[in-house]
């Protein structure tokens, strides 16, 4: 990705609504919906377009990655071949239903290798795409989460 590539998706805090902007941020910004002022901080190293140190937003210094993909999609994708391959079970056997779910597997499968990353904060889930990836970010900690979410 190009330095113009570096963005910050972040959930508004008073209204909840899902906002993107670029990095370094031209200020103010405020939310698309409610158009409360975000309150951002992006370190230096962030704003060079460097690998993540802490969050702009919170200033939370723990993140996880994983794919680029809206897991509402995802799950959507899971369900429907769920009842597309019992459909197929149900009206022409198994080797139907195999067809549909080897069909379903090497999309996800060509899905996963051409997706990017994207690093998420663990505490305001604040999405920045384009960035240097660390090395010390791992994916989901349910345990880290689980601390997280006592907290709040």
């Amino acid at each position: 990705m190009s330095r113009s590539d570096l963005e910050v998706g972040y959930f508004c805090r008073e209204c909840s609504d899902y906002n993107v902007y670029a990095v370094p941020p031209k200020f103010p910004v405020f939310c698309s919906y409610c158009e409360a002022p975000n309150e951002s901080s992006p370190s230096e190293a962030l704003a060079a377009g460097g690998p993540i140190d802490s969050c702009p937003q919170c200033g939370n210094l723990f993140f996880f990655t994983r794919k680029d993909f809206p897991q509402q999609l995802g799950c959507a994708a899971v369900t429907a071949t769920v009842v597309l391959s019992s459909l197929a079970y149900a009206f022409w056997h198994f080797p139907a239903a195999l067809a549909v779910l080897v069909v379903a597997s090497a999309a996800d499968f060509m899905l996963y290798h051409r997706l990017g990353e994207v690093t998420v904060c663990y505490q305001c889930h604040a999405e920045l795409r384009g960035f240097e990836r660390n090395p010390e970010h791992k994916t989901f900690d349910m345990h880290r989460a689980e601390e997280y979410e006592q907290r709040s």
